[in-house]
């Protein structure tokens, strides 16, 4: 508890971040991921194996985007930086961990942005209109990995919206929608391959949630159950669980 607390405090992010509770999610996530590193295990793995099967499947190597790339977890740093010229590690809050590891990582280097690209309203509690996703500059890259943050991208904006108690529950559905729309368009829009890694169903006893809104996204290449709470993690008598499918986009011809 105190070294997550250290961390918290210590970590540099935009005040946005802090003010909304991205880098307390960061920090607990990676605390989550520490006590359920057996039942996480499989899930990382696959997510590093479907990441490396794209990059090496990338006839020009020379600039790999990751967005979402948080504590590195499910990303394999190392063996992209080796396959690639340059990695871009894009994400709101980059936890002490991954500050550390990239240091040691030749072409890598990390981009603080807001890929949702509606924050700065959101924190003042205002429902934005459609806003382009967000993405550093000037990128053309030839390999994109979105890990695992279509899901999650209308959580925290969503429910500071709500709490504001001006927006109807329709008005808040249409705009967590639209967030996943705008990140799956920004994917289409970008050359190369991309690899994006999603939840596609949210499993809590007999209850399956979509978390992806009613957007489909077509056959994945391979699917896989992520334990993310055995229990007694969040329920005492029962684990939580996310269905996560991989799914490739070849190059644009």
């Amino acid at each position: 508890m105190l070294a997550e607390l250290a961390e918290y405090l210590i970590t540099p992010c935009p005040p946005c971040a802090r003010r909304l509770g991205y880098l307390r999610e960061a920090v607990a996530i990676r605390a989550r991921a520490r006590r359920c590193r057996a039942a996480w295990a499989g899930h990382l793995d696959n997510c590093r194996a479907a990441i490396l099967a794209a990059a090496r499947a990338c006839p020009v190597r020379g600039t790999a985007l990751v967005l979402g790339s948080g504590a590195l977890l499910d990303i394999p740093a190392q063996e992209l930086a080796d396959l690639f010229d340059r990695v871009v590690l894009a994400d709101l809050v980059h936890p002490l961990g991954t500050r550390v590891k990239v240091r040691k990582l030749a072409g890598v280097r990390l981009e603080t942005v807001d890929l949702t690209g509606v924050l700065a309203e959101v924190v003042q509690g205002r429902l934005p209109g459609r806003t382009p996703a967000g993405l550093p500059a000037g990128l053309q890259p030839d390999l994109t990995v979105s890990a695992n943050i279509l899901s999650q991208l209308p959580l925290i904006p969503v429910k500071r919206l709500a709490a504001t108690g001006k927006y109807r529950p329709e008005e808040l559905e249409a705009f967590a929608r639209g967030l996943l729309e705008e990140h799956l368009a920004l994917l289409h829009r970008l050359p190369g391959i991309t690899c994006l890694l999603t939840d596609t169903a949210w499993l809590d006893g007999n209850k399956v949630t979509d978390p992806l809104h009613g957007i489909s996204l077509g056959a994945p290449t391979r699917t896989w159950t992520w334990n993310i709470a055995p229990r007694p993690e969040i329920r005492p008598d029962r684990d939580v669980a996310h269905q996560v499918g991989v799914f490739i986009r070849q190059p644009r011809p």
